[in-house]
């Protein structure tokens, strides 16, 4: 009988390893129908095989209609609960165990399958528990069961604990060191993984690969190093160590090494691997040869890989081909492969990319029918798209459904809102995140320094200053540049200048925001001369810079500087002077009563002068007296604007200056047709 048994244990191990379900269920009938299905030997080899077919229910029902078990039993539950990715419920069922008074103590096989579980799931406390128990029952010599213990400390990224634990094997073998040093690196601490791998007398290709792993992610190009010299010691190339290679090429731009690399994988066969074949995408792309990138995946056979699709999208979104981006989702849709959460994040940065509304609902539907929409990435990615097309109430009620709100969330309705104008709730948004302790970058920074400006709130932005400086971002230049927009637009421009010149590195954007911030605060001497000396220090002025320096000279009436800077834009530097930058000119002629001049740069000027210019000419008029100007430039304007309040307004004004009363009532009879306008409000945050 007990041979019959084992024939029969025998059969039902192999219907599960050929998959044969209808079979092993067969046998299963026969041994009710026997009488022996509550055969603890038979029951456990049941499970085993309904386990192999990877059918946890049908495992699970003969494990609760057994009359006995064994520890060969439970552990075989436990090991197939955490196999099939439900670590949870392996923890659950060895916790049960312990409360069965009549179940064998746990043996080393079932620790070993537990721990596993407890490293999945991050149970520290039950994986100390077990190792505990392990050392006062004198398992520690088992190194199979104490590398368990090494990988539920690693995994739960307790490296202190997993080099203690280390310390108390023996004889440790090459999975208790490459377990150990897959840890370090995990962390970061890869210097330290180094020294323990030259402790190993002979390394095997895991103890290399995770090794160069860990450079990879800490982004250093000694990964390629350690991938020559694992090359050079004899060791092969394999289908982990090359990805990773590729990977190292990509973060380098390492093109040259790359083709190489190249070369090694179709020598080793595995052009045919999703994994290589994503790597040398992804390689390309960052390299800036997408055109290889895109011959690469047109040779491909793996279409049907959604991994090797997704790197073809994002190496086109890294290259800003949104267009080619765009075909290839279309393309993906329309072959019937599913979008996971990588292909889904690539679709909404398109949308975010192009600005599209519209096209951002459709893939927000996609996204709402794959049950992706509160994804912890594509969540917040779809916060980003909705504020960054101004749809600011759409992604602030999706932000608070997030179950997990991180900095990509935080960042992208900040900026939302600041575009928006709702700088009370972008503050708001600051201040938790803060709360929850998240570590604000300099690009949240920026945008909250930016509603400061618009507020002119000289309070909260130097809470804010203080808090660059805690963070260190103070020499950020897109957090200084912040700075000194926020200084110069509250007035404080004293503290703006300070900053500027402390900056070590500055670029057109900081050079034009101090030139803009000394003209609007009557500084133009100052604003001339960080003009000039932004020209002698080789960066190009653009015709931001161009308006702020011809805004100061217009301010304090340097005629003759700003004739001579409206020159030099096009003489010199090659830029087009737009209708502000001739309005700056204009003004000064108005201010200086040279009306003929003035006329003269309004005829040349290569566009219709619009409003701003000829109410600054009319205004001239009328400090200067010259009532035959002002009416020609009133009656152009009441023919052109005779809908805007405004111009009747600015006319009425200088009719009275003028002392033109019967014009001053034609005007003023002709503008209550029309309504009056509202009175417009402001405000400054007083510190």
């Amino acid at each position: 009988m007990a041979m019959d048994l084992k024939l029969i244990a025998a059969g039902l191990r192999h219907c599960g390893k050929l998959q044969a379900f209808k079979r092993g269920e067969s046998m299963q009938a026969q041994l009710i129908k026997q009488g022996i299905s509550n055969n603890v030997f038979l029951a456990n080899n049941l499970i085993s095989m309904y386990l192999d077919f990877r059918s946890l229910v049908d495992a699970h029902k003969v494990f609760d209609e057994m009359t006995e078990r064994n520890i060969v039993t439970w552990t075989t539950m436990v090991s197939g609960y955490t196999s099939d990715g439900k670590p949870n419920k392996a923890v659950e069922l060895y916790r049960s165990m312990l409360l069965d008074s009549e179940t064998e103590a746990p043996n080393e096989f079932l620790f070993s399958a537990v721990l596993k579980a407890c490293g999945l799931v991050g149970d520290l406390q039950l994986g100390r528990l077990i190792h505990e128990r392990i050392g006062k029952e004198n398992m520690k010599g088992d190194v199979v069961l104490m590398n368990a213990v090494l990988d539920m400390y690693v995994k739960n990224r307790r490296v202190s604990e997993a080099n203690k634990a280390f310390s108390e094997i023996s004889q440790p073998n090459l999975t208790s060191w490459n377990t150990l040093i897959s840890g370090y690196c995990k962390e970061g601490l890869v210097d330290e993984a180094v020294g323990l791998f030259h402790r190993i007398r002979q390394p095997n290709a895991v103890s290399w690969n995770c090794l160069i792993s860990g450079f990879v992610d800490k982004g250093s190009p000694r990964a390629l190093e350690f991938l020559i010299m694992m090359h050079r010691e004899g060791l092969k190339l394999d289908g982990f160590a090359l990805p990773c290679g590729l990977k190292a090429c990509s973060f380098g731009g390492l093109l040259t090494m790359g083709k190489q690399l190249h070369c090694c994988v179709l020598k080793s066969g595995l052009e045919s691997s999703s994994f290589a074949l994503s790597a040398l995408i992804d390689m390309y792309s960052n390299c800036c040869s997408l055109r290889d990138a895109a011959a690469l995946f047109r040779q491909a056979n793996l279409h049907r890989s959604v991994a090797v699709w997704n790197s073809m999208l994002s190496g086109f979104l890294i290259n800003d081909d949104n267009e080619a981006a765009l075909v290839l989702l279309l393309r993906m849709y329309q072959s019937g492969l599913s979008f996971d959460s990588y292909t889904l994040s690539g679709a909404l940065k398109i949308c975010i990319n192009v600005i599209s509304l519209r096209l951002g609902r459709q893939v927000h539907g996609l996204v709402v029918i794959s049950g992706q929409e509160l994804d912890y990435i594509v969540g917040s990615i779809l916060v980003d798209l909705h504020a960054n097309v101004g749809s600011v109430q759409d992604a602030h009620k999706l932000f608070h459904r997030l179950p997990n709100k991180d900095m990509i969330a935080f960042s992208g309705l900040i900026r939302g809102c600041v575009k928006a104008g709702f700088y009370s709730l972008a503050f708001d948004l600051f201040r938790e995140l803060i709360k929850l302790g998240l570590d604000a970058d300099q690009f949240i920074i920026s945008s909250i320094l930016k509603a400061c400006s618009s507020l002119a709130s000289l309070g909260c932005g130097k809470q804010i200053h203080g808090l660059c400086v805690k963070k260190g971002y103070e020499s950020e230049p897109v957090t200084v540049t912040g700075l000194i927009d926020m200084y110069v637009k509250s007035g404080d421009i004293d503290n703006g200048v300070v900053l500027f010149d402390g900056m070590m590195e500055r670029d057109v954007v900081s050079w034009t925001g101090i030139i803009v911030g000394c003209g609007q605060n009557g500084r133009a001497k100052d604003a001339i001369q960080y003009f000039r000396e932004m020209i002698d220090s080789g960066v190009g002025p653009n015709e931001v810079t161009f308006y702020g320096v011809l805004s100061a000279c217009r301010h304090s009436g340097l005629l003759e500087e700003a004739r001579f800077i409206l020159e030099s834009m096009k003489s010199e530097y090659g830029l087009e002077p737009c209708l502000e930058h001739y309005y700056c000119l204009v003004d000064l002629l108005g201010q200086a009563g040279r009306f003929q001049e003035a006329e003269e740069i309004i005829n040349e000027m290569p566009f219709e002068p619009d409003k701003t210019i000829w109410m600054s000419l009319l205004t001239a008029c009328g400090t200067h007296k010259n009532a035959e100007l002002v009416t020609v430039i009133a009656e152009k304007l009441l023919n052109i604007f005779s809908e805007d309040p405004s111009v009747y307004t600015c006319i009425s004004n200088v009719y009275a200056t003028m002392g033109m009363w019967d014009r001053l009532s034609e005007v003023r009879e002709a503008a209550k047709t029309l309504g009056t306008k509202e009175s417009g409000f402001s405000w400054i945050d007083i510190a």
